[in-house]
């Protein structure tokens, strides 16, 4: 297997200002002010060594802060390493935002004609491919509409199906999979599955510990800018999540009372609560399309998770998730705020915080939802509810699987067309 990415010895280094930087240019340029002085260095990769071969998928996990994004921007060349070497047998291609090289002022099909170009297409290849780039982004309504109309999830189909449709050699993708509904999260996942048979290294950081177990063939986890392991998938994952929860146990308290939720529910520290409780979680309600308070949904149907969350004092920065899972504990939605680039910061009075599935084809069956909230750094949770809330869904079409998506069948007589 040849090896497409390598990254030896590689380190970035950031300088530390003094709090009497200028904040503008104006200020800057006042004899007033000095001019910034530097109070140290901060490291944000330091003596990171991988390889990706052809047809491999390396997953990159750590907290916040950790380098993950960093060390894609100079894998993709986007920063400059300070120490080390990156060699590069093929062109990059980088999912690093779901905004990056979208002008918002333009079109999504103007968009789409500047991206292709820029990913290493003709202008001729792009309009070749525009039909099938714009089908598979499920956006033809919206195609002439500015992209600063868009949602987070409809950028994230309009950047993949671009890359989609390039072929890329070498596939940079930070988090964006973690944004969409289930059915083009599921496409997305087959269309990389047939990068990797072709060939294409890539790379994936993601909070979605499952997704690289599922995915990827070898992972690495960092830490503080430095590669603390590197193995199988599920090894790693398992030593991740066994440190967070080792540390969420270490915070929870010994005793408490039992608390009711609004269903009926029991939340019973260590047992179905975890969390040092700077933080908690209240009032959790499954609510349908109507805003009606439910159990039981349609597959297909919409769904809204909605609780509050009371800080003892004032915080910083915390991440919200929920998570649906089968009786058999496996996991089949994880979203988060930190994922989904959506910001729960400076708490320092009771919040509402709601998150929305605009369907859920998930096939018939019982299903629980779990709702935490962590520290920003991922490395510990502040309350975490784990499956307290039950949910049966009811899918219109019989399925094996997890999944139940819209669907329809035709037969025909003779051969294919």
């Amino acid at each position: 297997m040849a090896t497409m990415l390598k990254a030896s010895g590689v380190g970035k280094r950031f300088s530390l200002y003094t709090e009497d930087r200028p904040r503008t240019f104006k200020e800057l340029l006042s004899p007033r002010v000095l001019r910034p002085r530097s109070r140290g260095e901060l490291w944000a990769l330091r003596g990171v060594d991988l390889e990706v071969g052809e047809g491999e998928m390396l997953g990159v996990i750590g907290h916040n802060g950790s380098g993950k994004s960093t060390l894609l921007r100079v894998l993709g060349g986007v920063m400059r390493a300070d120490e080390g070497t990156v060699e590069r047998a093929a062109h990059v291609n980088g999912l690093l935002e779901l905004n990056t090289g979208m002008h918002p002022d333009l079109s999504g099909r103007e968009n789409i004609l500047i991206n292709g170009v820029v990913a290493g297409l003709t202008r001729e290849e792009v309009v070749q491919r525009f039909d099938a780039i714009v089908d598979f982004a499920e956006l033809e309504p919206f195609i002439d509409n500015p992209v600063r109309t868009y949602s987070s999830g409809m950028k994230l189909r309009l950047g993949f199906a671009v890359a989609a449709h390039v072929r890329p050699r070498i596939l940079l993708i930070d988090e964006i999979l973690s944004v969409g509904d289930i059915a083009f999260q599921e496409k997305c996942l087959q269309r990389i599955q047939e990068f990797k048979r072709d060939g294409c290294a890539i790379v994936l950081i993601t909070h979605d510990l499952s997704q690289v177990e599922q995915s990827c063939d070898r992972a690495i986890w960092l830490r503080k800018g430095q590669v603390a392991a590197v193995g199988s998938p599920e090894m790693l994952v398992g030593e991740y999540r066994a440190e967070m929860l080792a540390e969420t146990s270490r915070r929870t308290p010994g005793a408490a009372a039992a608390q009711m939720t609004a269903g009926g529910q029991h939340l019973v520290l260590n047992e179905n609560r975890f969390g040092s409780l700077e933080t908690v979680i209240q009032d959790v309600r499954l609510l349908d399309g109507d805003r009606r308070e439910v159990r039981q949904v349609g597959g297909g149907d919409s769904l809204t998770v909605r609780f509050t969350v009371t800080p003892s004092g004032q915080t910083g920065p915390l991440f919200a998730s929920v998570t649906i899972g089968t009786e058999a504990h496996e996991d089949c939605i994880d979203v988060n705020t930190d994922g989904d680039r959506i910001e729960l910061s400076g708490l320092a009075h009771t919040q509402t915080v709601e998150v929305s599935f605009d369907r859920l084809d998930l096939a018939t069956g019982d299903y629980a939802v779990s709702v935490g909230i962590y520290a920003p750094d991922w490395s510990y949770a502040h309350d975490y509810h784990w499956r307290a809330y039950p949910l049966r869904i009811e899918a219109p079409q019989k399925a094996k699987g997890i999944l139940s998506p819209p669907r329809r069948w035709t037969v025909s007589q003779g051969g294919a067309p």
